[in-house]
């Protein structure tokens, strides 16, 4: 028997990296999963996404013995949220978990910033997060139950220069959550957050790529201030995306029933430092 036996999470930015991660970990205790992402290239930005990389994701999930589906879904765009979690009830029956995972960052100084990419950094981390919880906070309070888990960033919460946009729509999901936390309670709905620190992943290799740097030493760059040192694998300076799934699986789970409104930084404890 699996901890989430008869669930089904809905995950946002799932065809890779964390958010394939964190569907695994969910199937493997027993959960249905919705996986979405955007698939389509966004100019200026790093490569997303690819339809292979979702259907793969999806046939892992099924390998591991659970059900999923995967949608094409840009979760700027609340209509397209809406439509594919309206598929998720006609294909499962119920939703009970929302990780709202999607995100982009881009290395922009203040003085240099276009709308375009402040619009496509505030509108998937931040817009795309409250269309998430648009989407499915009916339904959770109809069933009287539900748990949202919201992918904030150490970023968020200790920023970074040259990430603004990125540090301030991350810095909103973390009062978004506590803000839905109150709200919702009353239904029995927890919402939490998780605030991932560096890890050697798309986003950092998209960031390298406009930095003109390394990804390996872009990483590293990036990773300085833990309180744990060491950036190789096993060491505790070093954030691995199971670390994330980790937390997002408890929070998933009756064993984290008590906790709302909270943001859970994994970040070998850089936002302490």
């Amino acid at each position: 028997m699996g901890k989430l036996d008869n669930k089904v999470a809905f995950i946002t930015g799932g065809a890779r990296g964390q958010g394939a991660s964190h569907a695994k970990y969910l199937a493997r205790e027993g959960a249905k999963i919705v996986v979405v992402d955007i698939l389509d290239s966004i100019p200026d930005f790093y490569a997303t996404a690819t339809q292979e990389e979702l259907d793969a994701t999806v046939q892992e999930i099924k390998d591991l013995g659970s059900d999923a589906i995967g949608l094409k879904v840009d979760v700027r765009d609340f209509a397209q949220v809406k439509a594919a979690f309206d598929t998720a009830i006609e294909t499962f029956g119920r939703v009970d978990i929302l990780c709202n995972n999607a995100g982009m960052i881009r290395v922009d100084a203040i003085d240099e910033m276009t709308d375009h990419s402040m619009d496509v950094v505030i509108d998937i981390c931040l817009k795309g997060v409250f269309n998430g919880v648009r989407a499915v906070a009916a339904h959770m309070k109809e069933r009287g139950s539900g748990s949202i888990i919201n992918t904030s960033s150490a970023g968020g919460i200790k920023a970074l220069p040259y990430v603004s946009h990125y540090a301030a729509a991350k810095g909103g999901v973390v009062l978004a959550t506590k803000s839905w936390a109150n709200e919702l309670a009353e239904w029995n709905i927890n919402v939490n957050a998780v605030a991932p620190g560096t890890i050697l992943s798309g986003m950092i290799t998209g960031l390298a790529g406009q930095a003109g740097q390394d990804p390996d030493e872009a990483f590293k760059d990036y990773n300085a201030n833990t309180l744990f040192a060491g950036n190789e694998p096993g060491d505790k300076g070093r954030v691995e995306v199971d670390d994330i799934s980790k937390v997002v699986l408890f929070l998933a789970t009756d064993d984290a029933r008590t906790i709302t409104g909270q943001t859970i930084a994994i970040d070998a404890g850089w936002t302490a430092s």
